[in-house]
């Protein structure tokens, strides 16, 4: 079994692949999948903004940002987004 990394050196492997093209082949089942909510590109330039949150929140963040394999900013980036589209 061959093991891979991502764009964000999250590790993957052969049987992560095969799950999720079972998940796509079933429609993603327990997720929500929505199309207006915007789609960020990796090469569209990115700012940098100070926001002040507490400490309480931020730990939400960052551990649902882990359970998803992304980083703070890009699940960030994702809830804002997801807000705003309401």
């Amino acid at each position: 079994m061959s093991t891979y990394t991502d764009v964000n050196g999250v590790a993957f492997t052969d049987s992560d692949v095969e799950r999720w093209a079972d998940e796509a082949d079933a429609g993603f089942p327990n997720s929500i999948l929505t199309r207006d909510a915007p789609v960020w590109v990796k090469t569209e330039p990115m700012e940098t903004h100070s926001v002040r949150v507490p400490a309480a929140l931020w730990a939400q963040v960052t551990e649902i940002a882990r359970q998803r394999n992304m980083s703070t900013s890009e699940y960030a980036r994702e809830a804002l987004a997801r807000s705003i589209a309401g």
